[in-house]
């Protein structure tokens, strides 16, 4: 035990050099941008109606049950908006101090599982990359999710490990305890998302057992004990949730997952390949680091082995699930983030050791992916500057009118791209010139700039664009006393930004205002006789209607 506390107080400099670097990362700017439709306004809203109603045991959509997503992380959510405020900043802030805690936990896993150097370049991989830094800084529910899912499977492959030389009361102790630590974070993922929790870890258990030939270190009543406690976990939420409103919650939650395999919901789809595409590109520089990672590396002891295989197997097992699944979602694979930062860490680790080369396998996917994101990036924004140039290929009028938005665009807005090539040129450069440390952190730190540099400078402006003109109509709302809808497309934002209030019964407002788009009037001229046509602005157009 006294090792331990030694160890962990020689760590502390590095944890809180980690700390603060995630503190820098994630915390700032946070709500300079409103929430995006659907999902980030979805579950604020639920987390809105929780402090409104104070029901913490139903997650609500417009007062109604909303019987898609489980409570915990809207839990968390209304929380936050306890103390902050509803607010854009206080929706977002689970996720960035989730993402402070991610470079926490993958620290102290690959510190543990091979030492310090690898820990620093897992956190700072992972926090440094695309969709990564941008999901810490975003409200939706998938972070945490992950951070659950992954420990629950750490904790499950520290079960799997037997020490011959430690003390064997220790040992049962210490397998007990991983035993349930697993058991409960996968239970606590489930409560966050749903039980897509256990597949995913029940799959790549059964991955490892399969490709191992049965050797798998853990044993009959391991796996038993293990269901109980998730299931105590799960059920114990579950009669809460039937206590409120019987069984409806259990049977739509279910059909509601059903469909999301069977079915592209709401319009989602995409190729088999969808995920591997986005991967490659989301979670670059990392995805470009990890081709040599994946070889049988005799530098590796046992644990370090096993380890490795438990990321490839669920790597592998996250992308063939999702693939598969006919709903396809830039987050639904983030869970392959965890595997493919270690994968990059595990290279870099042996390069800065002198065990691996850097050849062409790494320089040419780290050069052509930064061209094509640059290049996207760059020729995106010359487009978005003269609509001239694609307006007659369009044929969507909403989408003609969004992009005729009055937004300030420069010239010199390029030059965020073509810097970070350079760096990532530059850093590719020093490698090769064996000045490896210097390259990689070159490389790391380019990065970091980027992807802020984009949230700060780029992202506020394409927003303009989607749909800033719908959110400042309906925020002009919030003290009016109204009825705000939307007709002819699917929106949450009504009820987060113009405030919807807990309805009263026989409460009928006078004044009723309609939300539509330039392509879907006649919803408007159908359904609300009468209704007044105020303005359009980027492709909404805003309507009033008035009781007598």
């Amino acid at each position: 035990m006294l090792e331990r506390i030694l160890k962990q107080i020689q760590q502390f400099p590095t944890q809180l050099f980690l700390l603060v670097i995630g503190i820098l990362l994630f915390l700032p700017f946070l709500g300079q941008v409103h929430l995006f439709d659907w999902d980030e306004i979805n579950f604020a809203e639920s987390a809105r109606e929780m402090l409104l109603t104070h029901n913490y045991h139903i997650v609500q959509i417009d007062f109604q049950p909303f019987y898609e997503k489980p409570p915990l992380f809207i839990w968390l959510q209304a929380l936050s908006m306890h103390y902050f405020g509803v607010t854009e900043y206080a929706a977002r802030l689970p996720n960035a101090i989730c993402g402070v805690i991610t470079m926490l936990v993958v620290f102290n896993v690959g510190r543990s599982v091979f030492k310090s150097q690898f820990g620093v370049l897992w956190a700072l991989m992972f926090a440094c990359s695309i969709l990564p830094q941008i999901y810490f800084k975003s409200g939706i529910i998938d972070p945490v999710f992950n951070l659950f899912i992954f420990l629950g499977i750490y904790f499950l492959y520290k079960v799997t490990l037997y020490n011959d030389f430690e003390n064997p009361r220790e040992r049962d102790s210490n397998h007990r305890w991983h035993l349930f630590l697993s058991a409960l974070f996968i239970a606590l993922a489930t409560l966050t998302k749903g039980p897509v929790a256990i597949l995913l870890v029940v799959l790549t258990g059964a991955t490892y057992l399969v490709v191992n030939r049965g050797k798998l270190r853990l044993g009959i009543m391991d796996m038993v004990n293990w269901w109980i406690v998730v299931a105590v976990i799960v059920i114990l939420w579950l009669s809460m949730e039937s206590r409120q409103s019987g069984f409806t919650f259990v049977s739509e939650f279910i059909k509601y997952q059903v469909r999301l395999f069977s079915t592209e919901d709401a319009g989602h789809g995409g190729p088999f390949y969808y995920h591997w595409v986005i991967l490659l590109f989301g979670v670059f520089p990392a995805s470009a680091l990890i081709f040599d990672s994946f070889k049988k590396n005799e530098n590796d002891d046992i644990d370090q082995r096993f380890f490795k295989r438990w990321m490839i197997y669920l790597l592998l097992v996250v992308l063939i699930v999702f693939s598969v699944v006919q709903t396809k979602i830039v987050h639904y694979s983030s869970l392959c983030y965890f595997p493919i930062t270690f994968l990059a860490a595990y290279y870099l680790n042996y390069l800065l050791d002198g065990k691996m080369r850097w050849t062409w396998k790494q320089t040419l996917p780290l050069f052509a992916i930064c061209l094509i994101i640059v290049t996207a990036l760059t020729g995106g924004i010359f487009l978005i500057q003269h609509p001239d140039l694609i307006i007659y290929y369009v044929k969507d009028d909403f989408a003609k009118d969004c992009l005729n938005a009055k937004v300030y665009w420069s010239n010199n807005d390029i030059r965020f791209g073509i810097g970070w090539l350079i760096a990532i040129t530059a850093g590719i450069i020093m490698i090769s010139m064996k000045s490896i440390r210097w390259g990689i952190y070159l490389i790391i730190i380019s990065s970091a700039l980027f992807i802020n540099t984009v949230m700060i400078f780029i992202v506020p402006r394409v927003e303009t664009y989607s749909q800033r003109a719908l959110i400042e109509f309906l925020e002009s709302k919030k003290s009016e006393s109204c009825t705000v809808e939307t007709a002819g497309f699917k929106s949450y934002a009504h009820f987060f930004y113009a405030a919807k209030q807990i309805p009263e019964p026989g409460d009928t407002a006078k004044v009723k205002y309609i939300v539509t788009k330039v392509n879907r009037l006649d919803d408007v001229k159908n359904n609300y006789p009468g209704a007044v046509e105020l303005y359009r602005k980027n492709g909404f157009v805003f309507f009033k209607k008035e009781h007598k």
